[in-house]
C-alpha cells in the first residue's frame, strides 16, 4: 500500500487485524490515523498529519493540490533517492482530491456533527458573527 504522509510518499506493507471480534478495515486505519482513497481495497493510504497539513497550507498559502504533491515527491525523492520516481505515480495526486472530504469531516466536527448522524441544514456549518444580524 502506498502511504502518503508529511515526510513524504511511502510504499510500505499493511496488513489489518483478521480476528473473528476485530473491527471493520476502514475503522482500523481511522484508529491508525490513516485515510484510505477507498473503502473497498485501499491502494493508497492519506495520514492525518498529511492531510491536515495540505489544509493549513492551502488555507495560509493557497497551495495547489498538485503544487503540495509535487512538494512530498521532492521530499521523497531526496530522502530516497535509489526508489526513483517509480512510485510516484499521478494517480496520487488524483486521490488528494480526497481533501475535499477531509475538509467536510473537519468542519462538521467543529460544528458538533461528528458524532452523531443528524442531516445538516442550510447554514448549520456557517460561522456565528455577532455583527450580522
Amino acid at each position: 500500500i502506498v502511504i502518503i504522509d508529511k515526510s513524504g510518499v511511502h510504499r510500505l506493507k499493511v496488513q489489518c487485524c483478521d480476528c473473528p471480534n476485530a473491527m471493520s478495515p476502514d475503522i482500523q486505519m481511522f484508529r491508525h490515523g490513516l485515510f484510505p482513497t477507498s473503502f473497498n481495497k485501499p491502494k493508497t493510504l492519506f495520514t492525518f498529519r498529511v492531510l491536515d497539513d495540505f489544509l493549513l497550507d492551502n488555507l495560509e498559502c493557497s497551495t495547489l493540490v498538485m503544487n503540495y504533491y509535487s512538494k512530498l515527491q521532492q521530499m521523497t525523492l531526496s530522502m530516497f533517492p535509489h526508489l526513483g520516481p517509480v512510485m510516484l505515480y499521478l494517480h496520487h495526486f488524483k486521490d488528494i482530491i480526497l481533501t475535499k472530504h477531509w475538509r467536510q469531516l473537519k468542519a462538521m466536527k467543529w460544528h458538533g456533527f461528528g458524532h452523531h448522524s443528524d442531516n445538516l441544514n442550510a447554514g448549520d456549518l456557517t460561522l456565528f458573527c455577532p455583527t450580522c444580524p
